[in-house]
């Protein structure tokens, strides 16, 4: 089994059709066609079948999908990690949950930059069932979500309760600003459970996303309100761009760190995970001080 083979069946995948994955991995229809014939002769398994407008997934395809992905993982994270630039001593990698990562991402790489100069770094965002296949498979050193997960291998430790506050684009009640503009934000079970028992009697939101910065930007364009966290939100309420709702109770997101319990680096592993206990502090220090000067109303509890 060639990476080449893993590669062109991943693309024809995406993409529907083989001539669309030819063209995307600039080769040629029949070198594409040929490499899927000998993936397919090679786990003696069709993968896809012809149709009018391309080619068809068939269930072993569809099986196959998430093993080729870890295939393909393994060989980038290798090619990481073997050819690092010069002065470099090895790679370090975080995922944080895309409705997490506009507050984490920067600043823990700020920090990492500053107190681990010698590490390569990637950060992405992702779901929280994918990190966990991705930790276990040892390409992920630590994960941040808002979901914890019991995982034979991982270890998982709170973080710190991200409050959030239910923000509009005008300053109107509360019964307003849960109607037809009123965006849900899926933040987790926790918060789903939370919300559910805050607005019992409210409809079905016309409109819910899973990205709180996409949620922002409609409200920031548009009218809208949305859970937002407090901190993405706090220098927009100062401006009077947008308005804290009044009578709408704070909701919590529990945060959780994951990461293996036998890690190959225990001493970069440790500084990894102490920069975001420093931001994780230094959020809820944020927090506490305003809710002092009472700003906020807020109550944030770090672990």
């Amino acid at each position: 089994m060639q990476l080449s083979q893993i590669k062109t069946f991943l693309e024809v995948l995406e993409t529907g059709s083989i001539v669309k994955a030819a063209n995307h991995l600039h080769i040629t229809q029949s070198t594409a066609s040929s490499r899927i014939q000998q993936l397919e002769n090679e786990i003696n398994q069709k993968l896809f079948t012809r149709t009018h407008s391309g080619v068809k997934v068939l269930p072993a395809g569809l099986r196959f999908q998430p093993y080729a992905l870890r295939i393909l993982q393994a060989w980038q994270q290798a090619n990481q990690d073997i050819i690092l630039p010069e002065g470099f001593k090895g790679l370090f990698s975080l995922a944080i949950q895309a409705t997490l990562w506009e507050r984490f991402s920067s600043l823990w790489i700020a920090w990492m930059k500053i107190n681990v100069p010698e590490y390569v770094l990637r950060v992405e965002a992702d779901w929280s069932q994918r990190m966990m296949h991705n930790l276990s498979d040892g390409y992920l050193d630590i994960a941040l979500t808002s979901v914890p997960h019991a995982v034979s291998g991982l270890k998982t430790e709170k973080l710190m309760d991200d409050p959030l506050i239910l923000v509009s684009s005008s300053p109107l009640p509360l019964k307003e600003c849960l109607g037809a503009n009123y965006i849900y934000i899926d933040w987790g079970p926790a918060f789903n459970e939370q919300h559910r028992l805050a607005f019992p009697n409210l409809d079905t939101p016309t409109l819910t996303v899973g990205l709180s910065d996409q949620a922002l930007q409609i409200i920031l364009k548009e009218e809208g309100s949305a859970y937002l966290s407090l901190k993405s939100v706090n220098e927009k309420l100062e401006q009077g761009t947008l308005h804290r709702v009044a009578g709408a109770p704070q909701l919590i997101v529990p945060l959780y760190l994951t990461y293996p319990e036998n890690h190959a680096n225990p001493e970069i592993l440790n500084l990894g995970l102490q920069g975001l206990r420093d931001l994780a502090s230094s959020m809820c220090k944020d927090y506490q001080d305003e809710d002092k000067r009472g700003n906020t109303g807020v109550f944030c509890e770090d672990s």
